[in-house]
């Protein structure tokens, strides 16, 4: 009866001692039963369940505090690539560029044209030479090309050339007078005065064209002796 009494005692006491802090029920060889944090040697740990008696369940305690964060996990596959998002709308337009940049050079002078065409005041024939002088173009049509030339002694030479096979050349003057009337590309024709003698040229090729020239032709000392050969004139074309 008395060993009894003393567990229902334990019993209460360790359901009110529980909450607190864990206690156990420890019983000596003759019997008495003592709370304890730990049962001491030659002590026996009771169950307070085995005396038929368990006290009321306490009332749920605080919440603890919450524990740490754990670890980061490993990063998870990527995602698949999402459709393209429709078109923007159009920025606004930039500023104007920097002016033209800097004019380039003047290039070189392109080749002399030939004498235009029905032009009422012709084209002038000028050659002024010193002795030595040698070939130089004097009239060019496109078809018929005239070159002088003043020698080491002061002798004139004027030479006419035709591009153009088949042309018709025909030259009067106060001496002789002298035509051709196959003039071809590879037979230049000398037209120097005989002597001093102005003198008239006509000339015409298969495609149309004409050209009369009005000239004289000096040597010795012409113009006072200020020059060896000389030769002056007006070419006409048409």
């Amino acid at each position: 009866m008395r060993t009894g009494v003393m567990a229902a005692v334990a019993v209460a006491m360790v359901g009110a001692a529980l909450p607190a802090r864990a206690v156990v029920l420890c019983q000596k060889k003759s019997g008495a039963l003592f709370l304890r944090d730990a049962c001491k040697r030659k002590e026996t740990q009771v169950d307070p369940t085995t005396f038929g008696t368990t006290g009321a369940t306490g009332a749920t305690g605080p919440t603890g505090p919450t524990g740490p964060a754990g670890a980061a996990g490993l990063s998870g596959a990527s995602g698949p690539t999402g459709a393209a998002g429709p078109t923007g709308a159009a920025g606004p337009t930039g500023p104007m560029g920097p002016g033209a940049g800097a004019t380039g050079p003047i290039g070189p002078a392109g080749p002399m044209g030939p004498p235009g065409s029905g032009g009422g005041g012709g084209t002038k024939l000028d050659f002024r030479a010193a002795v030595s002088t040698p070939s130089t173009m004097l009239f060019d049509s496109g078809k018929l090309q005239i070159t002088a030339s003043c020698d080491d002694m002061g002798a004139l030479s004027l030479v006419a050339t035709t591009t153009v096979d088949h042309a018709t050349f025909h030259s009067f003057g106060n001496s002789s007078d002298s035509n051709n009337d196959d003039f071809l590309i590879a037979e230049p024709m000398n037209i120097t005065p005989f002597g001093n003698e102005s003198r008239s040229f006509v000339y015409t090729e298969p495609g149309g064209q004409v050209v009369t020239i009005e000239y004289q032709g000096v040597t010795g000392s012409p113009l006072g002796g200020t020059v060896a050969c000389l030769v002056s004139g007006t070419a006409f074309m048409h």
